[in-house]
């Protein structure tokens, strides 16, 4: 998937950077949707001109690069047995970020991270469970 149908999926209410000094401008998620939504917006979140430094780094930097992202986790502990379900759940929980970010990641209302995912395919395997069907569906987005 190219980068400008990647930053048009992740909407207009991105933050911005207008910041046409920054030497990584070009590499910068926040940057290139300035350059794709940039006009054809009157207010919004931006990144403002004291995040780049004198040296070029910016505090609010994000490469522009795709990540795998899983999306709902309906059936995840399906295969969980009894005796290990509360223990993994609990922990999944904490991975998660809280129950309320844990109930909107297996809903498929948040997506759960490439880290995210790690660390849940380390829990599965220390109990001995299978880890290639944790998830309802994959998606690419920056």
């Amino acid at each position: 998937m190219e980068k400008e149908e990647l930053i048009r999926n992740l909407g207009a209410n991105i933050t911005m950077c207008f910041l046409e000094g920054c030497p990584r401008a070009d590499k910068c998620v926040k940057h290139l949707a300035y350059k794709m939504f940039g006009d054809q917006k009157t207010h919004g979140s931006t990144v403002m001109p004291s995040s780049l430094k004198a040296d070029g780094q910016c505090d609010q930097f994000e490469e522009a690069i795709a990540k795998r992202y899983a999306k709902g986790a309906q059936h995840i502990f399906d295969e969980v047995r009894m005796k290990h379900f509360g223990e993994m759940k609990s922990r999944v929980v904490r991975i998660l970020g809280g129950r309320t970010s844990y109930y909107r990641c297996i809903r498929g209302e948040k997506l759960i991270t490439e880290e995210q995912q790690a660390k849940i395919a380390n829990l599965f395997k220390s109990y001995g469970y299978d880890t290639g069907n944790l998830y309802d569906e994959y998606i690419e987005s920056l």
